[in-house]
């Protein structure tokens, strides 16, 4: 039960300390929080006293882990979900791994993390251009340099677009 909550952990722990995820799912979260209370107490008892027998005598250790592993893999299950309903909104995501698309959605607030993975969504275009706030993209860059821009610019903040990434990334697809 310990290896399996730690290994849960280490991977959610990153993904749950990102704000955006955290505004995005605010009820796992919540959860997580919950979990993370108790495996960093724990560590903390360990810490405190390193001797293995006096770590198995906590009193409700097992019981906790179980309940606590139960958590995470409903945390896991729901953020899955979550991926899958980005992909579904912006196909082109079934070509990221979940960790690359959650590097992304953990960054909503800088459009430009989506850069490092522009090649894996759209074939031909390596980056592409934004204006000077950050706001608008104006252009696409292919992996040779050559720079097409677009008809109609792409305001990433008007809107609902704001921190949604798959909507502005639709109109960059049909740009």
């Amino acid at each position: 039960q310990w290896m399996a909550m730690q290994r849960t952990w280490l991977y959610l722990e990153p993904i749950f300390g990102a704000e955006d995820i955290v505004r995005q799912m605010p009820t796992e979260a919540k959860q997580f929080q919950g979990v993370d209370k108790l495996w960093r107490e724990t560590l903390a008892a360990v810490v405190e006293n390193p001797n293995v027998l006096d770590v198995s005598d906590i009193e409700g250790l097992l019981a906790n882990m179980v309940n606590a592993n139960k958590n995470l893999d409903d945390i896991q299950k729901r953020l899955n979900d979550y991926l899958e309903t980005k992909r579904l909104a912006f196909p082109r995501f079934f070509f990221l791994s979940n960790e690359e698309l959650l590097q992304i959605l953990s960054q909503t607030k800088d459009p430009t993390a989506v850069q490092p993975h522009m090649g894996k969504c759209f074939e031909g275009i390596n980056s592409v251009r934004f204006d000077s706030l950050s706001e608008v993209i104006e252009a696409m860059v292919s992996i040779e340099g050559e720079v097409v821009e677009f008809f109609a610019p792409v305001n990433v903040v008007a809107g609902d677009k704001k921190g949604n990434v798959e909507r502005w990334l639709c109109e960059v697809e049909q740009s």
